[in-house]
């Protein structure tokens, strides 16, 4: 069995043992301190970089955690054990190794996906001085699933209500509207905000100033939910047949780019994605991203909890003991407490950060 000792009970414990890890394997470290907002505790929040390997390489692998605040605990985990084992012993001459720590701080202290303004990062990368992609269908469903109640009958009201939406529409119209991203229901669910949070232009910040200058950069954006128990899904973005592509099948095999194991039987068509910024702030690098989602839970109930996410936010203060029922709930979805999931999250991470650093080298 893996030592779980690095994963952590809160945002603090987990930034330590970051921090701690990083320090240990010789890291430069940098902070992005919130200027505003603070954890449950009092405690200040930071976006952390962690470079291994020399700051002038002109290969740069990035490994993000946090972006959906909550997922960032078995981000964590995973960047801080590859630390303790040695992985910086194995970075070859010429590349470095990049670790943001806590994408969205905010939501990995609170234990929720979003940010402090109830947005979506991972939609939020768009540009805010455009008008904001439509998405008719969220319309439609919002007013069907957000009850004033949390109660089985009212759940079972809502997945009714999903259910009509995608037998009349079809199964990618669905997909688009309720994951795909909306800018018009502030209280809703996957909203990408009318403005750039701060983790927005926090993370734009250190990509510029510790992989501007590479020649090659990559990044892995490290999530849950998505893909089946005790294993993981990647999901690539570029265009079938393109150079990037083909790297990301080359370094990780085929499962980089077949979605092999994915719970979404028609992947939305997302806005404002953290990976689309990471190649934009790099326009001279040769950049390659993917989305790493260990599975947890079904796509049932994965929708549950973030169904439980908007009331909670919305109505939970009214009710504070089943607001603690729902949200205790809502964190077992996306940061399973098992053993075996969490042994499995580090032992499969080992590999494909291993598979990752040698990939960018070998190009």
């Amino acid at each position: 069995m893996s030592d779980l000792s690095v994963f952590s009970s809160d945002y603090p414990e987990a930034r330590e043992k970051f921090l701690n890890a990083a320090r240990a394997a010789g890291a430069r470290l940098a902070h992005y301190q919130h200027p505003d907002q603070r954890g449950p505790q009092g405690e200040p929040l930071y976006l952390d970089a962690a470079l291994l390997g020399r700051p002038d390489a002109p290969n740069v692998m990035v490994v993000g955690s946090g972006t959906h605040g909550i997922e960032g605990y078995s981000g964590s985990a995973a960047q801080t054990a590859w630390m303790i084992g040695g992985g910086a012993g194995r970075i070859p001459d010429g590349s470095a190794m990049l670790f943001l720590h806590g994408h969205n701080p905010w939501g990995f202290a609170h234990r929720q996906r979003v940010t402090e303004e109830n947005v979506d990062l991972n939609r939020n990368f768009v540009d805010h001085a455009q008008p904001y992609p439509q998405n008719p269908g969220y319309a439609d469903l919002h007013p069907l699933i957000s009850p004033q109640n949390w109660d089985e009958e009212t759940i079972r009201s809502m997945f009714a209500a999903l259910e009509a939406f995608r037998e009349k529409h079809g199964e990618q119209a669905f997909s688009d509207a309720y994951n795909g991203g909306q800018y018009s229901h502030p209280d809703g669910f996957f909203f990408g905000g009318q403005r750039a949070q701060w983790s927005n232009t926090a993370f734009r910040a250190a990509v510029r100033a510790h992989a501007g200058h590479a020649r090659r950069a990559a990044i892995i954006d490290l999530h849950t939910g998505i893909g089946p128990w005790l294993d993981h899904v990647f999901l690539c973005f570029h265009k079938p047949g393109s150079a990037a592509y083909e790297r990301a099948r080359r370094w990780w095999g085929e499962r980089a780019v077949n979605r092999q194991g994915s719970t979404h039987k028609a992947l939305a068509e997302y806005k404002g994605l953290l990976i689309d910024a990471f190649q934009a702030e790099l326009p001279a690098a040769e950049t390659t991203a993917v989305v790493i989602e260990f599975g947890t839970r079904s796509r049932p109930d994965m929708q549950r909890a973030n169904m439980s996410l908007r009331w909670l936010r919305v109505h939970g203060k009214a009710q504070p003991e089943l607001a603690r029922r729902v949200h205790a709930e809502y964190v077992e979805a996306f940061y399973p407490s098992d053993p075996e999931w969490r042994a499995a999250v580090l032992a499969q991470s080992r590999v494909f950060l291993d598979q990752a650093v040698a990939g960018i080298a070998a190009s």
